[in-house]
């Protein structure tokens, strides 16, 4: 049998690959390129409108502590009260017994009126303190 010669240059592989792979890499990259394109448009939100979103005014937080019941920790929490006047707040409560009112925490060393008006609104006394029955 004779060879049949054709008129095509001999393929060079690319990158050592035959055609077909080559021809799959390009499909696959194009495939990956189309979707990376789609996943782009998506994420930029392209056609579609923003919405407002309408917010309440802020609105201070507004608590009370029973002066009676309240750990150390609650009264740390206050205005110009940190950790070492909160704990003496306490002690001067479990030494002497509980307060009779707001103004009893003026008998505190460390607590004026400057700070007890700037904390008023923020204390309360509960004449339902817990106390043990006879």
């Amino acid at each position: 049998m004779q060879e049949q010669e054709t008129n095509e240059p001999p393929s060079r592989p690319f990158l050592g690959l035959k055609r077909d792979d080559q021809y799959f890499l390009g499909i696959l990259f194009v495939a990956i390129l189309v979707a990376a394109m789609i996943h782009l448009i998506q994420m930029s939100h392209w056609g579609t409108e923003a919405v407002e979103i309408g917010r309440l005014p802020h609105l201070p937080y507004e608590y009370q502590v029973d002066i009676n019941q309240a750990t150390w920790v609650e009264f740390a929490q206050l205005e110009g009260i940190g950790t070492s006047l909160g704990k003496r707040i306490v002690a001067h409560r479990e030494a002497n017994g509980p307060f009779a009112s707001i103004n009893d925490l003026l008998n505190v060393k460390g607590i004026g009126e400057k700070k007890l008006n700037a904390n008023r609104k923020h204390l309360a006394l509960n004449s339902s303190s817990k106390t043990p029955s006879d």
